[in-house]
């Protein structure tokens, strides 16, 4: 016997059933929808980390070895003045003849 579906017919469900079955759904919308966001977040911050890789990555690269030939510099000054005065201090502990 199969049932027709017409005009009149009819479903019972009870409420609680009902509130439980929105819920749910309410629910599973809701999830759906944050991580979506989130995965649209995500893409939006990797379009602009791949966008602005050279503008901020670069000019501090440049910082760096500008502040890095600077130190170099002063570290080849203190080895002259070093070896400097490692000479003078030979030269003043020879004996006086």
């Amino acid at each position: 016997m199969v049932a027709k579906v017409n005009e009149r017919t009819s479903f019972n469900i009870s409420l609680s059933y009902l509130i439980q079955i929105i819920a749910v759904i309410s629910i599973a919308v809701f999830g759906y929808a944050n991580m979506s966001e989130r995965i649209e977040k995500n893409a939006r911050e990797m379009r602009n980390v791949r966008g602005n890789q050279n503008n901020y990555i670069f000019p501090d690269i440049r910082q760096l070895e500008t502040k890095v030939i600077k130190l170099e510099k002063e570290v080849i000054i203190l080895q002259t003045e070093i070896e400097f005065y490692k000479k003078e201090l030979k030269e003043l502990k020879k004996p006086v003849e």
